[in-house]
């Protein structure tokens, strides 16, 4: 019965976040037809159909409509469990997609990259945060939030350092301030510089842009303006690598601040290892195995000559069912976001969230050139 009023709870949130998905898909679909005729291009062709991003259209609707009407009190826990639990179960079902040797090859390219940004993001945000006069734990925040892993590292960080509710609160305006710029602009300038690789713009993308979720809806804006789903896989693998990273700077960060506090307790550590990233690499692999056992004759025959053919339904199914929880998530994330309440952040957080998040752009922008330029 628990989980059925749970449900009923959530069913109004979810609703509508769903609601605005489809909405947003149909809106785009329609601007970019208008787009095409415009332009003169031809509205039927393949390229021209998704000149409007039907992701960009939902995240803008779910913003209009909190902003100006406000979230009706029924869907505020089906919203959150969108734009939290949603969003973690279409990341986990693009594992899927991903076998261990692309997820390899990945890697191996944004390691280093993202090694760089977080140096990169907490070096700049530590000594402008000094620089203005912000607290420490407030550039520590700040600086967690850019380098890492978003709002994710901003919750998981807060405890550990005794940090206070405002604190958290300029912390995460931050966060929601520029990565919600990046969103929209950061698909656009990755395909400025790195149009003729996706691997480089996934991976531009998941370097750039703090939070998961905007993350997340940037690398969807570009897959589908410039059908470029290798660019997805490389922002998301990217970004769960720096979401991996948490388990050891959130607790290296946290000692900083242990001269008189309290000890690092075994909640604080597993608070740095998100689950979702776990179930995610679970996914990989179990998507390597399959592949793997039915390219096998002996298997096949084991199986049975329906097998591939349904193991290829199993995926093709899990794509779908991430891709609408993906838009749905991300519609629930604007609904989420009051922009009222960053009135009150002040310049000096401003600043620094500002210059981190420059600092990260530029670096990865910075690498990713060199290597395109050693390549070619």
């Amino acid at each position: 019965m628990t989980g059925v009023r749970a449900w009923g709870k959530w069913l109004p949130g979810i609703a509508l976040a769903a609601a605005l998905a489809v909405v947003g898909k149909w809106l785009a679909r329609g601007l970019s037809t208008g787009v095409a005729s415009l332009s003169g291009l031809d509205p039927s062709a393949p390229d021209t159909q998704n000149l409007v991003s039907g992701i960009a259209v939902a995240v803008l609707l779910g913003l209009v409509f909190r902003n100006l009407g406000g979230l009706p009190a029924v869907c505020r826990s089906g919203v959150g469990f969108m734009a939290t639990t949603g969003l973690r179960v279409g990341i986990v079902l693009l594992g899927f997609k991903l076998a261990l040797g692309t997820a390899g090859r990945i890697s191996g390219t944004a390691l280093p990259v993202a090694a760089a940004c977080i140096a990169a993001a907490l070096l700049v945000t530590t000594f402008l945060s000094r620089l203005v006069g912000i607290s420490a734990k407030l550039g520590a925040l700040i600086a967690a939030g850019t380098s890492i892993c978003g709002v994710t590292a901003i919750v998981a960080l807060g405890p550990a350092i005794d940090s206070s509710e405002d604190e958290t609160s300029y912390a995460v305006g931050c966060i929601t301030v520029f990565g919600l710029l990046a969103l929209f602009a950061y698909p656009w300038l990755a395909h400025a510089l790195f149009g003729s690789s996706p691997l480089f713009a996934g991976i531009f993308l998941g370097t750039s842009i703090h939070d998961t979720s905007q993350v997340t809806g940037a690398s969807l804006i570009y897959q589908e303006a410039y059908r470029a789903p290798a660019a997805l896989q490389a922002a998301t693998v990217t970004k769960l690598i720096r979401n991996m990273s948490m388990a050891v700077l959130i607790p290296f960060i946290a000692t900083r601040f242990r001269t008189g506090g309290r000890a690092l307790t075994w909640r604080d550590l597993k608070a740095a290892v998100p689950g979702f990233v776990l179930a995610f690499l679970v996914a990989i692999a179990l998507r390597t195995a399959g592949d793997l056992v039915l390219a096998a004759e002996s298997a096949r025959a084991w199986l049975g000559p329906d097998a591939p053919s349904a193991w290829q339904s199993f995926l093709d199914g899990a794509a779908i069912l991430s891709t609408w929880a993906l838009a749905a998530a991300l519609a629930g994330i604007g609904l989420t976001t009051d922009l009222r309440k960053l009135r009150a952040l002040g310049w000096k957080p401003l600043a620094v969230g500002l210059a981190a998040a420059l600092s990260v752009g530029f670096v990865s922008a910075g690498i990713l050139s060199a290597l395109a330029t050693r390549l070619r």
